[in-house]
């Protein structure tokens, strides 16, 4: 399982999403850690990070955390919400995604956002299906 790891650690750090998060990911069976460092493009007027990128955060986390489940196809995203709880001015954000269920071709996995003091600063839970499309289709997978 550790090639299909890296493979999904090396897909997302030359993806084009990544470069606008420049983030590391660590991506273990069922679970994935996202850390970003912020920049002042990341903040809204009044000097938070924007929303946006909570969302990017949870839902990448989220998404490799169920990626590493299946080494067959990628997943793609069927519905994702989030429970946002404090603003952040962090310069880094740490969000952690971990599986919880299968069901019915279903998979629900749960995240959670974290500023650079370990405070909690959102929650996100996704719903992730298998797609069609081969990992060994995937550019910067292999």
């Amino acid at each position: 399982m550790q090639k299909h790891y890296d493979g999904l650690e090396r897909m997302h750090s030359k993806s084009t999403t990544n470069k606008t998060l420049n983030s590391k990911i660590k991506i273990s069976q069922g679970e994935a850690e996202l850390n970003i460092n912020t920049n002042a493009v990341m903040h809204n007027a009044i000097k938070e990070i924007h929303n946006a990128y909570y969302f990017m955060a949870l839902e990448t986390a989220s998404f490799y955390a169920a990626n590493s489940l299946i080494e067959d196809v990628l997943v793609f995203t069927k519905s994702f919400e989030i429970i946002f709880s404090k603003q952040t001015t962090s310069d880094k954000l740490i969000a952690k995604g971990k599986f919880n269920e299968k069901s019915m071709g279903n998979y629900i996995i749960t995240a959670e956002l974290y500023d650079n003091k370990n405070n909690l600063i959102a929650k996100g839970k996704g719903i992730f299906r298998r797609s069609k499309n081969l990992f060994e289709n995937i550019k910067n997978y292999q």
